[in-house]
């Protein structure tokens, strides 16, 4: 298959589409919100969207589909839950979809919703995964539970070290500044902090970003890193447990 571009939209207030194109103009879509700034990239750029790919059911990630068929009436609409707007294929756990650019393997992660699901490219080593990582983060508990968002947060970690990750929200700083002041570490931050603010200089967003280095800074993901074994040490806590204490005070941050 062809070398892929991947295409990040803005939407709404902070959320992110994801636009998938190869050399020969065939499109894919994550997450569409706003058909707009979607249609305007896609026309531009003579592209033609052949699939779209939703990660939960949420409307901040499917409320631009109708718009989308409208301009494109083949196109198909995958997504984890058969009430989602146009839904053609559902897809479950360990499901492998092959496009016309690349092939998706499709790792269910509930937690944040239910139906939740993620799309990871081996071969390109990119990974989409809606609102259940974020970069120093993961997505809030909704409708699942704590057990599960971390049961699904250890299928990303397990994911190959060089995969980039392509997530729903800009939500980086935010997490930043909730891991300075809950864990009173500002240093072991510093270097993070640094590579963020001059990612946000540069493109004003902080995705992409590389799953390595969430391994080691995001405790939400990786309990086990150098930062995390500190953390337990300190206050007496297992690797769920400390999951869970900062789950339960980032929601009131």
């Amino acid at each position: 298959m062809d070398k892929i571009n991947v295409k990040i939209i803005n939407q709404l207030k902070d959320n992110y589409s994801y636009i998938l194109y190869n050399n020969n103009g065939d499109a894919s879509l994550i997450d569409p919100a706003e058909s707009l700034p979607i249609l305007k990239y896609i026309n531009k750029n003579s592209l033609k969207i052949k699939d779209v790919f939703i990660t939960h059911h949420h409307k901040d990630h499917t409320s631009g589909i109708g718009d989308i068929i409208k301009n494109f009436p083949k196109v198909n609409i995958h997504s984890p839950n058969a009430f989602i707007e146009n839904t053609r294929y559902v897809l479950n756990h360990n499901d492998e979809v092959d496009t016309h650019i690349n092939s998706f393997k499709i790792i269910s992660t509930p937690g944040h919703t239910l139906d939740h699901i993620i799309y990871y490219d081996d071969h390109n080593k990119i990974l989409f995964c809606g609102d259940t990582l974020f970069r120093l983060g993961c997505g809030r508990v909704f409708e699942g539970t704590l057990n599960q968002m971390y049961s699904s947060l250890k299928k990303i970690n397990e994911l190959d070290d060089n995969v980039i990750v392509y997530c729903g929200h800009e939500y980086t700083l935010n997490n930043l500044n909730f891991l300075e002041n809950i864990l009173d570490k500002k240093k072991l931050y510093s270097d993070i902090r640094h590579k963020i603010e001059s990612d946000l200089a540069i493109s004003n967003k902080s995705v992409p970003f590389n799953l390595l280095d969430e391994k080691s800074h995001n405790l939400f993901l990786n309990q086990d890193s150098q930062i995390g074994e500190l953390i337990k040490r300190e206050l007496m806590l297992k690797n769920f447990e400390l999951f869970k204490y900062l789950r339960e005070k980032k929601d009131c941050f």
